[in-house]
């Protein structure tokens, strides 16, 4: 109960940390032309570096950073989808 609480205690972190991984992954695939299969190992691999980094190596920084990413790819995907429903494509 108290590693929910951890990782309860995270949220901004987690709120903040996806907006700059969307941020990233859009200027990479605008950028360098990246597929998007490859956009998602490096943002994966940039979250777990700044989880660790910030928060030491734990299985908490760990979940917390597929946390993260988790959200900032699905936050993504729903804002893209979004847009085509809103075009009508």
């Amino acid at each position: 109960m108290e590693k929910l609480k951890v990782i309860y205690n995270l949220i901004p972190y987690i709120i903040e940390i996806s907006i700059i991984l969307n941020i990233l992954g859009n200027t990479i695939k605008m950028t360098f032309k990246i597929d998007s299969k490859y956009i998602i190992w490096i943002l994966i691999f940039v979250s777990m570096i700044i989880y660790f980094t910030f928060f030491g190596i734990s299985f908490e920084s760990f979940l917390t950073s597929i946390i993260t990413f988790s959200f900032s790819v699905s936050s993504y995907d729903l804002f893209k989808q979004t847009k085509r429903i809103y075009r009508k494509e």
